[in-house]
């Protein structure tokens, strides 16, 4: 165990997502996002990890040749936590996984960590954020059918919908807001509910959209490096999964927006 952090936060998600029309988004030139954008971009998407009571993580340690490699694992999903909790930890250390519970932090609060984790030249510890299985199976799926097989897919996937020429993206309206955003989704499953609906209502222009998939990390430095003041139009919406996580909370832990 090694402390990093102690827990004291509150999660945040989007209020309920109305699906209405499309508006193309070109490139132009700006200033990338600052950090405190950056972050409350992520703000609203949980991941997982496992800690103790006092909010300490677990950092797993294991020997690569003659160094020693420190991992601290946070999760996309809710369920895997709580497997590698109840099946490798607790069968390499049940007197441990006994005192520890699977615990959310804010993918934005993980990108903060994960910054001053950086900043430390001699820190040797790794942050590792887990996608979930069925997720990168319909990442391949995806970049294969488009004629770019992968073997294997480093990172988190997102599913972002897009048209098929140029580079404009399905948009949509947020909760009371007049703006319009580019969603990305964690799973596949939502992007293909939302063309279906976008099918229903604008037949002839669903016809030239497409599932566009990329990687997490990517997407980041993206928001922290683009020139493009569309970045700011970037949503992140969390699985379904985290989703019902965010609505069991009580009322006082739920940050709406």
């Amino acid at each position: 165990m090694k402390l990093l952090v102690r827990w004291g936060v509150t999660l945040g998600i989007a209020g309920s997502v109305i699906f209405a029309g499309i508006s193309g988004i070109n490139n132009s030139q700006a200033l990338a996002l600052p950090q405190e954008q950056v972050v409350k971009t992520l703000q609203k998407v949980p991941v997982f990890t496992l800690a103790n009571p006092q909010g300490e993580f677990v950092v797993i340690s294991r020997k690569n040749q003659s160094k020693t490699i420190s991992q601290i694992g946070f999760f996309i999903s809710k369920q895997d936590a709580q497997k590698f909790l109840e099946g490798k930890l607790k069968k390499e250390n049940p007197q441990l996984a006994n005192t520890i519970q699977v615990k959310p932090i804010s993918l934005g609060d993980y990108y903060k960590l994960l910054v001053e984790n950086k900043k430390k030249k001699d820190s040797e510890v790794i942050f590792t954020l887990v996608p979930t299985k069925q997720q990168v199976d319909s990442a391949k799926s995806i970049l294969t059918s488009s004629g770019k097989p992968v073997q294997q897919f480093n990172g988190v996937p997102l599913f972002v919908p897009k048209f098929k020429q140029g580079n404009n993206y399905l948009t949509i309206p947020v909760s009371q807001s007049n703006e319009r955003y580019i969603p990305f989704y964690f799973d596949k499953e939502q992007v293909v509910a939302l063309l279906e609906d976008f099918k229903k209502a604008k037949p002839q222009e669903a016809a030239n959209t497409e599932i566009q998939v990329l990687d997490l990390d990517g997407v980041i430095k993206t928001l922290t490096e683009s020139k493009d003041p569309n970045t700011s139009k970037i949503f992140l919406f969390p699985s379904r999964e985290s989703i019902e996580f965010i609505r069991s909370l009580p009322p006082n832990q739920q940050k709406k927006k």
